[in-house]
């Protein structure tokens, strides 16, 4: 489990959200597995994280790095999932 600093009571800020029941229920599950339940502190990690997003996107985008299509992001996603890639062609050889 992984608890910041910046979760400690007294030293955080109450707000609330809005979410159907199938994303609260996912939430409080995957808050389970990560942060003993700790809801607020998988939200801190999420908000971090994309932080972190934001400025590669923004260092990417000073350095003319193109951003990726549909399918490099779905090449990657299968990847991550473990699911095997299209084999390429062997390429022949000339006599």
């Amino acid at each position: 489990m992984c608890y910041s600093a910046s979760m400690r009571p007294g030293r955080t800020k109450t707000t609330s959200f809005s979410l159907d029941e199938a994303t609260l229920s996912s939430l409080k599950a995957l808050a389970r597995r990560r942060h003993g339940g700790n809801v607020s502190a998988l939200l801190a990690e999420f908000a971090s994280r994309e932080a972190k997003f934001a400025a590669a996107e923004a260092f990417f985008e000073k350095y003319g790095v193109p951003a990726l299509d549909d399918d490099a992001l779905a090449r990657i996603e299968a990847e991550w999932r473990g699911e095997a890639r299209p084999k390429k062609k062997a390429r022949r050889r000339a006599a």
